[in-house]
């Protein structure tokens, strides 16, 4: 199996898409980058925190911070170790309050990795329009905190507008073919 981190090389947010209800683990290549001194941050619109952190926890041997925004009905209703912050935001269609809450989170760390679960999910909630502004501004904080992030989405769940237009918000877009990652990356100024 071919290493998603090695095509994503120095993207600082790469576009992963693939099935939701797929068998393989979704983003365990991405968040492998996170070192000892880093801090994980998972915003999971699909799955609870104590889900988020058993996925984590099982998959890598680092003593990263890891860090849940728990998004509508994600909320901790569960037992999460006193060692996981975990934030919540109401409602999936509050962006406001979420964009502040992650904005709080980058702010707080040096050395950030963020998943961000999932695309498909939040366009449920909002039109693409707003999605695309508040991804727009998403990542414009997240190149200027220097973290890295990779966001889902299911290609199954929506049009090709809709995923062209939020892929050219993304330095690499990453879809598996065939058992293999085929990426597409755009050229960055350095």
């Amino acid at each position: 199996m071919d290493s998603l981190r090695e095509h994503v090389d120095t993207a600082t947010t790469t576009l992963v898409c693939v099935p939701s209800m797929g068998t393989e683990s979704r983003c365990a290549d991405l968040l492998a980058a996170a070192g000892d001194d880093s801090t994980v941050l998972w915003v999971s619109f699909t799955r609870p925190p104590s889900a988020c952190v058993e996925a984590y926890r099982a998959g890598y041997d680092t003593d990263a911070e890891l860090s849940v925004i728990a998004v509508g009905d994600t909320a901790p209703a569960d037992a999460t170790p006193a060692s996981v912050t975990v934030e919540t935001v109401s409602t999936p269609d509050d962006l406001t309050g979420l964009g502040i809450t992650l904005s709080q989170a980058l702010s707080a760390h040096d050395d950030v990795v963020v998943c961000f679960d999932s695309l498909t999910v939040l366009l449920q909630y909002v039109d693409r329009e707003t999605a695309y502004e508040f991804l727009n501004a998403v990542t414009g904080h997240l190149y200027a905190t220097d973290a890295t992030a990779h966001f889902h989405l299911d290609p199954a769940a929506l049009d090709t507008e809709t995923i062209d237009a939020l892929a050219s918000l993304f330095d690499a877009v990453a879809e598996r073919e065939d058992g293999e990652w085929s990426v597409h990356k755009r050229k960055l100024l350095h």
